[in-house]
């Protein structure tokens, strides 16, 4: 557990959700190989955004133009019928490369909840084939394209910062364009947090000034695209809210210049509608596991 302490939008959503949920995500999982084989579990709607993202990414980085529409369809329909046909079959057979929160927790999926998901990739990747900042990318020319999909850290107060883009490239104009492709229909709870860090990153990187920077939250099963503008005063506060996160996290650690913790630091919460969907369930309840009520029926990934 002794690896160096770093900073990220999704390590502090999941340190405000649960502390004990943190406590294995980030510390046990390092240690036990059955924690981390529960923090790869992936629930249904998380399971849709995954085969969304890897497939825009795949596009991405082969293709110097967008595809025909007959080529999108193909694409389309081999994320469906060939990755994700392949995904359910290996996490009913128990495969250790990827498992279902549903299936290691023997759910029943309905159907329809099935179909939906279907749905949600199937329409996020049409809208993604016809969104005009996918045309604006490939107008500026792959060689203006500054960050595709690659795991970058930067420091702030002293503290490492991971994040990945999605996507972000220089526009003809000269601005710096930074893409997170969304198959949810609502902003995140950490949404405006994750941009600006994107921004900060590329401030740091001196890819632009902070005024010329642009972030572009497309909302693929929607459609719908936030664009928003960068600036001094919205770098500065994300600045003070990764320190103040940061030092929030640290101050539950046993040793923080180690980056040590212990599991009775981390107190578990007690909202059982939260705890029935949490990868790390059958850690907290042993004993209840198999009489625990079954979990809400999944929302509608959308």
């Amino acid at each position: 557990m002794g690896s160096e302490f770093s900073w990220s939008v999704s390590r502090h959503d999941a340190f405000a959700r649960c502390r004990r949920r943190y406590f294995y995500s980030y510390y046990a999982a390092n240690e036990d190989p059955e924690v981390l084989r529960l923090k790869r579990l992936s629930a249904l709607p998380l399971w849709a955004g995954s085969v969304v993202h890897e497939t825009i990414e795949a596009i991405l980085r082969s293709r110097d133009a967008i595809p025909s529409p007959d080529e999108q369809e193909a694409l389309i329909r081999a994320a469906v019928h060939s990755q994700m046909l392949t995904d359910w079959r290996e996490s009913e057979a128990g495969s250790a490369r990827f498992r279902l929160f549903e299936h290691e927790y023997r759910l029943p999926v309905d159907p329809e909840d099935k179909k939906i998901l279907v749905g949600t990739v199937m329409r996020s990747l049409r809208n993604f084939f016809k969104s005009p900042i996918l045309a604006e990318a490939y107008g500026a020319g792959r060689g203006r394209w500054l960050s595709l999909e690659e795991l970058v850290s930067f420091d702030v107060g002293g503290v490492p910062v991971y994040l990945r883009m999605d996507l972000a490239f220089r526009a003809s104009d000269g601005r710096v364009v930074i893409v997170d492709w969304k198959t949810g229909r609502g902003e995140g709870k950490f949404s405006e947090v994750q941009v600006a860090g994107y921004a900060l990153y590329a401030a740091a990187q001196g890819w632009a000034a902070p005024e010329e920077i642009q972030t572009e939250l497309a909302y693929l099963a929607i459609p719908r695209y936030v664009r928003r503008s960068v600036d001094r005063r919205k770098l500065d506060h994300a600045r003070s809210f990764v320190t103040k996160s940061a030092g929030t996290m640290k101050a539950l650690l046993l040793d923080p210049l180690s980056n040590l913790a212990r599991r009775e630091d981390f107190p578990m919460i007690d909202r059982p509608q939260v705890c029935r969907r949490c990868n790390f369930r059958r850690l907290c309840f042993p004993r209840l596991e198999d009489t625990l009520p079954a979990p809400a029926a999944v929302p509608a990934p959308a």
